[in-house]
C-alpha cells in the first residue's frame, strides 16, 4: 500500500466517482480502478459499492477512508517539520473542551505569533472522546481536558485556572431570587447535564446521597444549543462559568453551586511524542505564563 493510492482513493470518494477522480488527478480511469481492486485485494474486503449511480463506501471502506486521512495527513505533515525544521514555521493542532481557563493558553499563544509568525493554529473544540481520538491520531499536539478524565497516558500541565459550575436557568423559574444553587433545590428538577458529565458522574460527590433524585431530562454536547432550551423552560443546564454568558434580554441567568463545585483543566500530550519546535515553544510559554501567576 502506498501513500500515492490512498490520495486516490481519498480523491474518488470526494468525487463519488472514479472517472470523476481520474480526471481531477489526471490518470485514467482504467488505472484507477486497478489500484482500487488491488487495494481491496491486499486488505481482503469490498471497499466500495459499485454501481451506475455515485460511488459509495461500505462499512469497511468507512473505516478505512477515516484511516487513509489520517495516514496521508501525517505523511504531510511530517514533509512540512521536515522542510520548516530551520525555522518556526508550520501548524501547531490543539483539541480542547470548552473553557474560560484557556485564557492563559491564549495568551501564550499570542506571544508565540510574535516571535513566529509562520507559525499557524487550529482548534478543535470537542468533549474528552473528541480530544484523545485527536490526540490518538497523531496529527494534534496538545488535548485540553476539562473536569473528570483519565490522563495516565500522557504528559501533563494543570492550569492554575478552574472552571467553575453553575445553573443556566430563568430568571423567572422555580430560582428566582437566588445567588447561588444548593443541593437540595434541584431536587425533583428538571436539568440538562453535558454527555461527559454525566457519563463520568461528575456531581455524584457533590450531590452526595442525593444523587438519585437527580431528575436529568436530557443532555448535550453544545453549551449553547442546551442554554437555547433553558431559554425555553426546557430544563436548569449544569454548566462551567463563563462558557455562555445570557444575552440581555434572553430571560436567562448563571447561579453558582454552592457548596463550590470546580473542574481542573489540564493541557495533555502524547509522552513518547517528540513536539515539534513551535509545539515546544508554545509549551515552554504557557509554562511561563502560569509561572506568572505563582509570583
Amino acid at each position: 500500500m502506498e501513500v500515492r493510492v490512498l490520495r486516490y482513493f481519498i480523491a474518488a470518494v470526494a468525487a463519488e466517482s472514479i472517472s470523476g477522480a481520474a480526471e481531477r488527478l489526471g490518470v485514467t480511469q482504467p488505472t484507477l480502478s486497478r489500484q482500487f481492486m488491488d487495494l481491496e485485494a491486499e486488505f481482503g474486503h469490498a471497499l466500495f459499492i459499485r454501481s451506475n449511480r455515485k460511488l459509495r463506501l461500505t462499512a469497511k471502506g468507512e473505516r478505512f477512508y477515516e484511516r487513509a486521512k489520517s495516514i496521508v495527513e501525517l505523511c504531510d505533515r511530517a514533509k512540512r517539520e521536515m522542510l520548516e525544521e530551520d525555522e518556526l514555521a508550520g501548524e501547531i493542532r490543539i483539541a480542547a473542551g470548552e473553557t474560560p481557563a484557556l485564557k492563559t493558553l491564549a495568551r501564550a499563544i499570542k506571544r508565540l505569533q510574535a516571535v513566529a509568525p509562520k507559525v499557524r493554529c487550529t482548534i478543535v473544540s470537542g468533549a474528552e472522546p473528541t480530544v484523545k481520538a485527536e490526540l490518538h491520531s497523531g496529527v494534534t499536539d496538545f488535548g485540553v481536558f476539562v473536569g473528570t478524565a483519565d490522563i495516565s497516558a500522557y504528559s501533563t500541565l494543570r492550569l492554575h485556572a478552574k472552571d467553575v459550575w453553575g445553573v443556566l436557568t430563568r430568571a423567572d423559574g422555580p430560582y428566582a431570587g437566588k445567588t447561588r444553587i444548593e443541593v437540595t433545590d434541584l431536587v425533583d428538577e428538571p436539568i440538562l447535564c453535558s454527555s461527559q458529565a454525566f457519563e463520568r458522574n461528575e456531581f455524584a460527590g457533590w450531590l452526595n446521597y442525593l444523587a438519585r433524585d437527580l431528575h436529568i431530562v436530557g443532555t448535550f454536547n453544545l453549551l449553547y444549543n442546551a442554554y437555547l432550551l433553558a431559554q425555553a423552560g426546557v430544563g436548569h443546564v449544569l454548566a462551567l462559568r463563563g462558557i455562555i454568558n445570557p444575552e440581555p434580554g434572553s430571560g436567562v441567568i448563571w447561579l453558582p453551586l454552592y457548596p463550590k463545585l470546580e473542574a481542573d483543566v489540564i493541557v495533555a500530550w502524547e509522552k513518547q511524542r517528540r513536539l515539534s519546535k513551535p509545539a515546544q515553544l508554545l509549551l515552554d510559554l504557557l509554562r511561563e505564563e502560569e509561572a506568572a501567576l505563582d509570583a
